[in-house]
């Protein structure tokens, strides 16, 4: 088994044809994640990043993943590069299934990570429509492909990289919410509508003036697509609780994302009325639903699961996050529509 690391790649990216033996390239350890050794390969003429995924995450906690999820990604790479617009996924150039590494084309110049721009306040109202416009497509696209049942069936990497670690984890810190955690958990694994990407973090979003550039598909399957809906306002919610003083701007960014999503499955649902599979035939309500409770999971998750948000250090900060999470998990809301005003009071509210 190969191991990669940055000062070593260079004759394994030649074996595999990636490089010759004559081109110069720079090649450096990304620091993005926790479950991969990222490499960005800088040749003459265009970059490639190389990813092997590791046994181990890279965390506090013991958190066994199995290294095929890197197959996962492949496949989902394949398929939603036919499915999605041009630009929307890196392009695979190689893939060593017996090594765990892939070798795919690199973010262009232009675009900017979500991530950094919203830990450097800056309020994109345009990326948010961006993401959810892209994800709407995703899910509409890839619910009518029937490959999607055939190569994302087995829910593993889903158990292994989210369930576990995220809801079982947090469970140890809040036993008396056990029957509504467990209650979501055989729910997400008992639904089966499109393909769910798993990791729909703006981290793993580029944004460009007219496209969000999407990256990071291990945990992609067959699933409830609340749970990607979830996972993005996830993250929004965060930086409005990690920032109150911008909390308001933030759950704008939630509001229209989650609007922008829905619109785009309710528009699908009125022009194939009738239709008996597919998104027209989705109960949205039940979605908006699922997608309320999986935000109160997750939020509770990223603070005591195994996989901590970084930025949230200060422990007033985790006590208000729990609170967020908890409320949304226990408050039998129905509609999102109702919840970002409540959202922006709690945050106001001291915290014991």
């Amino acid at each position: 088994m190969i191991e990669l690391a940055a000062a070593t790649a260079r004759e394994y990216l030649v074996a595999r044809g990636l490089l010759r033996d004559e081109e110069s390239a720079q090649i450096e350890e990304l620091g993005w994640g926790i479950s991969n050794v990222v490499l960005k390969v800088a040749r003459a003429h265009d970059a490639l990043v190389v990813k092997q995924s590791l046994p181990r995450l890279r965390v506090a906690d013991d958190w066994p993943f199995d290294r095929r999820r890197i197959l996962v990604e492949r496949d989902c790479l394949v398929l939603l590069g036919e499915l999605l617009p041009a630009g929307s996924v890196p392009e695979l150039r190689d893939c060593d299934a017996e090594n765990y590494v892939l070798a795919m084309s690199c973010a262009e110049a232009g675009g900017v990570l979500w991530e950094e721009a919203l830990l450097q306040r800056s309020i994109d109202v345009r990326a948010a429509r961006l993401a959810g416009e892209l994800l709407a497509l995703l899910h509409v696209r890839a619910a009518a492909d029937p490959r999607v049942a055939r190569l994302f069936a087995d829910n593993t990497v889903f158990w292994q990289g989210r369930l576990d670690p995220y809801h079982r984890t947090m469970l140890r810190w809040h036993p008396d919410l056990a029957t509504l955690v467990e209650e979501e958990i055989a729910r997400m694994l008992s639904c089966r509508l499109t393909l769910v990407h798993g990791d729909y973090s703006p981290k793993n979003m580029f944004v460009y003036a007219d496209r969000i550039f999407l990256l990071d598909f291990e945990v992609a399957h067959l699933g409830d697509p609340s749970f990607d809906a979830a996972f993005c306002l996830t993250h929004l919610v965060l930086h409005a609780a990690h920032v109150p003083a911008l909390a308001e701007e933030y759950l704008h960014l939630a509001r229209t994302f989650w609007e922008t999503y829905a619109g785009a499955l309710a528009a699908v649902r009125t022009a194939q009325a009738g239709a008996t599979h597919g998104p027209a035939a989705w109960d949205l309500a039940a979605l908006e639903r699922g997608t309320l409770r999986e935000l109160g999971c997750l939020l509770l998750a990223r603070i005591d699961g195994k996989s901590k948000i970084a930025y949230i250090r200060d422990e007033h900060e985790r006590r208000l996050v729990r609170r967020l999470g908890r409320e949304l998990l226990t408050g039998g809301g129905a509609r999102l529509a109702d919840c970002w005003t409540q959202l922006a009071r709690s945050i106001r509210e001291p915290t014991p």
